[in-house]
């Protein structure tokens, strides 16, 4: 196997590359004026089985253009087969038609995916797990809940205690899976988010976490919303210190303001997003994965 590392995610790809020792793959990339981006596989990957890695954070469609061509050319030029690994795998919101003549994308992504040859899809902490049952090719969704949960405990933390900031089962499950891994204790807090406003609402309730360090670990923040609400109820709880832990460190426009306001000390990402918060790495997540399905 040879890794394939696209234009956002190519530290990543030479991470698990070094860690396992196989191969990166050379390629030549650039953007003409108009914009148009171009792919070029610089050695033979002809009969080569590849593991493609591209994260799709912003700018999602132009990281999707670029995914699309790294596979299509892989493909065409014979190689024998493609693992794709994408970390934060973009349009995972919709799994289904909730209004009249709505796309549902990810299930165009998914065929995309499919018509390109990609034999089997690797991601990290996907927003809605459901959106894989559209996949026809093996899926497999990972978790970085446990790299973020060591790399909190790295820093001697009083009485650690984990925080999932909803009560989705998923959310519930990466904090379980955070606190085993560092022998602590986790709990949840219950959100509604109003379908017109997009307001959110967090539901307070009694927590073990009077002076001890808490860290809320999330799968993505985006307006920080979500991670603002936790750390303000752990806060008047008498929390120590508050932290945030999440997979894909997305951060839009005013949200590290809203979460420092809100008393969280440090956010720490992984690489799935290539940024300052970017201190965690999930190669080791994908290498362990691969480890057990590919006999490496």
């Amino acid at each position: 196997m040879k890794i394939v590392g696209g234009p956002s995610s190519s530290e990543l790809a030479y991470k698990i590359g070094k860690a396992i020792m196989l191969p990166v793959v050379k390629t030549r990339t650039k953007r003409f004026p108009d914009g148009e981006f171009y792919f070029k596989f610089d050695e033979e990957v002809s009969g080569e089985d590849l593991l493609i890695v591209q994260s799709l954070y912003p700018p999602q469609d132009s990281h999707l253009i670029e995914l699309f061509m790294m596979i299509h050319t892989a493909k065409d030029l014979g190689a024998r087969s493609i693992i794709s690994f994408i970390p934060y795998l973009a349009y995972s919101r919709q799994d289904e038609r909730y209004l009249d003549g709505e796309c549902v994308s990810s299930v165009m992504i998914a065929k995309i995916l499919e018509d390109l040859g990609v034999e089997a899809l690797y991601t990290i902490d996907i927003h809605n797990e459901k959106v894989l049952k559209h996949y026809k090719i093996p899926t497999f969704n990972l978790t970085a809940a446990g790299e973020l949960a060591k790399y909190f405990a790295s820093k001697n933390l009083k009485e650690p205690f984990i925080i999932a900031p909803d009560d989705e089962e998923m959310a519930i499950s990466r904090a379980e899976y955070a606190a085993k891994t560092i022998n602590a204790e986790y709990d949840y807090l219950r959100k509604e988010r109003d379908r017109y406003t997009g307001d959110i609402r967090t539901f307070a309730k009694r927590m073990n976490v009077k002076d001890r360090d808490v860290v809320i670990i999330d799968d993505i923040i985006s307006t920080g919303k979500t991670a603002a609400n936790a750390a303000r109820i752990l806060k008047k709880q008498g929390a120590r210190r508050v932290f945030a832990g999440v997979s894909h460190a997305l951060l839009g426009k005013n949200a590290l303001k809203t979460l420092r306001e809100a008393g969280i000390e440090e956010i720490a990402g992984t690489d799935s997003v290539t940024n300052e918060f970017a201190k965690v790495s999930v190669a080791p997540v994908i290498i362990e994965a691969l480890k057990k399905k590919i006999n490496l």
